[in-house]
């Protein structure tokens, strides 16, 4: 049991902060319920986020000017207060809930466009949508904390006019209330609330605190002050068990969170159906039928699911994909079946000559990473390829694969290759496979001073018994004169040196 009720350190401080957040959302949530207007939360979010969007574009950055990009986002949200608090019709020929539907449609739609001019992009709206619980600060809470303190004392001085708003109740004191002062200050003081919990905690489980306890208690009471206890208490808990629970299976808390306030709710409403039902029999034979209807529902969909391919095939299927991505994730997927590499290495060389260069280039890379020697004679032809990027994949992999025979090919394409870079790079991989005759075109380069003269030397510093630790061609023409008929090759350390 004391198991069960200890929490990682590294889970303490979300888990405060969705304490912090069930204790102002769940009132809210009663009076958003009662009200029914029940997407406000959604509109007013989206508001935020093209205020703080919007900031970003006019210069501020996220991350380093967090209290301007506050601002901006309080402003647009006072402005999403007014429209709200000025829209409510008392005919009620045009329901609230449109309004509200309308606004939120419009500012995503803002937030898109202005979201295509920003370098930000896509990256902001996955933030806002998801929240950054997992890695909320301390100080953070606390800010929070205070400022829903300061709120609730608020709500708590002036809850005669809220409540009369929400619930139409006629309370002592209220006669002559302005609704629309009343209202925007209502929507302004959630407004706070819900720029401060959707930087924390995401749209979704925000939205998920504010509606579903206020739900859940309107289903036993309709007492306000019971409502909430059921909303604080029951919040409080699913959250306990939510946070647990994903650090223990891995699961995402936030979308862990909602589901299970989401199971919680289905829970009060199949106990509240059994308790007002007038044959309590009868109601728990409708459940169990329901529930059977719907498990056989869930088996159904898993008996018609097409057949999963097994992995292997599924590489191969890839392999032929007309796209190019598809067949590197391809190329590299086979490696994970080494007991049928006999099958997949000639594939793997077929897409040597392949019409995309990366494919190209993943193909070699596999070969050299299953040491292939085999393919050596394929991958030479690429040393000539259009790409400079697969040239120098290919030399690099004949550098590891390769022979004495394959640094003769190589010496012989320097000699006919122009490009200075290309050049070093194939004489060098002569060289380190024993061709003697890949020594003087290198001498030359270094003479040259060329932008490649220092990896020309490194290349013959690497396999050549001399110690230059600068660009001196003199010197190195000199011993070269006094040594190039004394050169012997030792394969094992990969280096030509005089003999004595």
């Amino acid at each position: 049991m004391e198991q069960f009720f200890s929490i990682p350190s590294t889970m303490i401080w979300p888990l405060l902060a969705c304490l912090v957040l069930t204790g102002i959302l769940a009132y809210f949530g009663v009076h958003i319920v009662a009200r029914g207007v029940i997407f406000v939360d959604l509109a007013l979010a989206q508001i935020a986020a093209l205020g703080t969007i919007i900031g970003v574009l006019l210069g501020y950055e996220v991350g380093k000017d967090e209290n301007a990009l506050y601002l901006y986002s309080l402003a647009f949200t006072f402005l999403g207060a007014f429209i709200f608090s000025m829209t409510k019709s008392s005919d009620k020929k045009v329901p609230h809930e449109a309004i509200i539907g309308i606004v939120y449609a419009v500012a995503f739609a803002a937030t898109m466009l202005v979201l295509a001019r920003s370098a930000l992009g896509p990256q902001e709206l996955d933030r806002i949508i998801k929240g950054e619980l997992l890695w909320v600060q301390p100080t953070i809470i606390l800010k929070t904390a205070v400022l829903y303190a300061v709120i609730g004392a608020f709500h708590i001085v002036y809850r005669t006019r809220f409540i009369q708003i929400s619930f139409n109740h006629a309370l002592p004191g209220s006669s002559g209330l302005n609704v629309r002062y009343w209202d925007f200050l209502f929507y302004v003081s959630f407004g706070f609330v819900i720029t401060s919990s959707v930087s924390i905690a995401g749209v979704f489980l925000v939205f998920s605190y504010l509606v579903i306890p206020a739900v859940g208690a309107m289903l036993f009471s309709d007492r306000l002050a019971v409502r909430l206890a059921i909303g604080w208490i029951s919040g409080s808990i699913i959250s306990f068990v939510g946070i647990k629970l994903s650090w223990e299976t891995g699961l995402p808390t936030s979308p862990l969170i909602v589901c299970m306030l989401a199971a919680a709710l289905i829970l009060a409403g199949v106990v509240r159906y059994v308790k007002t039902s007038p044959s309590r029999a009868r109601a728990v034979r409708n459940i169990a039928v329901t529930t059977a209807l719907l498990v056989l529902f869930t088996l159904g969909l898993f008996f018609f699911g097409k057949k999963q391919e097994s992995p292997y095939d599924h590489a191969l299927q890839m392999l032929e994909s007309a796209t190019p991505t598809d067949r590197v994730v391809a190329l590299t997927g086979l490696e994970g079946f080494p007991e049928r590499k006999d099958e997949w290495i000639p594939l793997i060389i077929q897409r040597l000559g392949d019409s995309d260069q990366e494919v190209r280039k993943s193909a070699i890379d596999a070969l050299l990473r299953t040491n292939v020697r085999s393919a050596v004679p394929q991958i030479l032809p690429l040393i000539n390829d259009p790409s400079s990027e697969t040239q120098l994949k290919a030399i690099e992999a004949l550098r590891t694969l390769g022979d004495r025979n394959t640094a003769l090919e190589l010496t012989d394409v320097g000699n006919k290759e122009e490009d200075i870079e290309i050049k070093v790079e194939l004489y060098g991989a002569a060289l380190s496979l024993g061709d003697p005759d890949a020594i003087p075109p290198l001498m030359g380069l270094v003479a040259e001073r060329g932008i490649f003269a220092q990896e020309a030397l490194k290349q013959l510093q690497a396999h050549v018994g001399f110690n230059l630790q600068k660009l001196d061609d003199a010197k190195l023409k000199v011993w070269w004169e006094k040594n190039k008929n004394r050169m012997v090759w030792e394969d094992s350390a990969k280096m030509f040196r005089p003999r004595p």
